[in-house]
């Protein structure tokens, strides 16, 4: 009976992790490129709880079930926006990003613009780098041409070139704040052969509320399963406590 309110215990702090990523996914939904996290949980018979009365309850919240999560890296819907400063990956890959702490990041939101400096910056003034650096204009040069293999032109004028990369493993991406990833150490970015990107356009995200809203429901629905299991444990060691004390009477 002891295990048993362990293993509702676990299976609450679970659904709670679950839920938390369910809404990450819902806030996130209309910003471009975001990628939604997978949450599963497995069971794993080869973990069980034990009961040790010198230890605490939260000793014993780790055996059942067991919780994975994942970065789901489907490509969203591209959406033309007309705007020329946005633009879409067609395909795989990453924009390369420099962080604040001049560190590379890596993200499919395209929604770029130029700063004070004439530079090409994300939403967050992160610079967007080009095959040679930064990608800087002359705002008197005229219009900004992003052509497919990201080669962008004022006028005659060549700028720079974007360049995708991507991983071998891109599960081992970590997200950072801001929505970019960052790589692991010793994962070296491979730039991709004929990336191709569409000017005037973004990457929707690949959350689909609908079916987050579903797991909504799934999440409540077993958390007040596991919550009525718990009280019916409870109930029954209270009985065995009850009736252990009568018979010693």
């Amino acid at each position: 009976m002891i295990e048993g309110i362990y293993n509702n215990a676990a299976s609450l702090t679970t659904l709670e992790k679950w839920q938390a990523s369910i809404t990450q996914n819902l806030v996130a939904s209309k910003v471009a490129g975001f990628k939604k996290s997978n949450f599963a949980i497995e069971s794993d018979d080869r973990v069980k709880t034990s009961y040790n009365p010198e230890q605490s309850a939260a000793q014993h919240t780790g055996g059942l079930p067991v919780r994975t999560t994942s970065i789901n890296f489907t490509p969203g819907e591209i959406e033309q926006t007309q705007k020329p400063t946005d633009i879409a990956i067609d395909g795989p890959g990453f924009f390369q990003i420099q962080g604040a702490d001049g560190n590379n990041l890596y993200t499919r939101n395209g929604e770029f613009q130029f700063n004070n400096e004439n530079t090409l910056v994300t939403r967050h003034g992160l610079q967007v780098m080009g095959d040679g650096g930064p990608i800087t204009i002359d705002p008197e040069q005229g219009a900004v041409t992003v052509a497919k293999d990201g080669t962008i032109s004022q006028g005659n004028n060549l700028l720079g070139r974007l360049q995708l990369f991507n991983f071998e493993d891109p599960q081992g991406l970590t997200r950072v704040e801001g929505g970019y990833f960052e790589a692991p150490d010793g994962a070296n970015p491979e730039a991709v052969e004929d990336g191709q990107v569409v000017q005037g356009a973004i990457e929707s995200s690949n959350v689909l509320p609908m079916e987050e809203l579903v797991s909504l429901i799934q999440v409540a629905r077993a958390y007040e399963a596991s919550q009525r299991s718990m009280l019916s444990h409870d109930d029954l060691i209270s009985k065995a406590i009850n009736s252990l004390g009568s018979t010693t009477a």
